[in-house]
């Protein structure tokens, strides 16, 4: 397997994480607000959280074949045309997510350069908890890209379930 493939199961594994954390913040939350006492800017964490989860699982969500794919105009086309339509429409999609991840980028420099802090009680570099959705776009893109290449090579472009690959459609 390729190293980018363990790179995107590592951020899924990150993002995995994310979501634990999300989960043990509002449980101690709930448990410290029962006995009087709060946990500061509880509510920001938990939104990084939630965005880090959603940027970071997006590379292996792709390679695994997870995010939802509208296949009515593909299963229309014959196996020729459907295989020409994949590989436009991951290189779109390469080129969407890399001027996005190129966007956001500039957006999380911008705040770094500013010094942007968080408005809760804790005032955390906002650059820190952005990072998150720089390095999920960034490597979103990644995957596209390699996705472009592997269906140009008639390579395998998803890992099924049972880790063996399959190809795409």
């Amino acid at each position: 397997m390729l190293l980018t493939r363990h790179i995107f199961n590592f951020c899924g594994a990150l993002a995995a994480l994310s979501l634990m954390s999300i989960a043990v913040l509002i449980l101690s939350q709930i448990g410290l607000r029962l006995m009087g006492s709060q946990i500061p800017s509880a509510d920001d964490f938990a939104a990084w959280g939630l965005s880090a989860s959603i940027f970071l699982a997006l590379p292996a969500t792709l390679i695994h074949g997870d995010h939802i794919r509208v296949t009515s105009l593909r299963q229309r086309l014959s196996p020729r045309l459907g295989h020409i339509a994949d590989i436009l429409a991951a290189a779109f999609a390469t080129l969407m997510m890399g001027w996005v991840a190129g966007s956001i980028f500039s957006y999380v420099l911008e705040s770094w350069s500013y010094n942007e802090l968080s408005q809760g009680v804790v005032a955390v570099p906002l650059w820190i908890p952005q990072s998150a959705m720089v390095l999920g776009s960034a490597l979103f893109a990644v995957a596209f890209a390699e996705r472009t290449v592997r269906l140009i090579l008639g390579l395998p472009v998803e890992i099924e379930k049972n880790n063996a690959q399959t190809r795409g459609e």
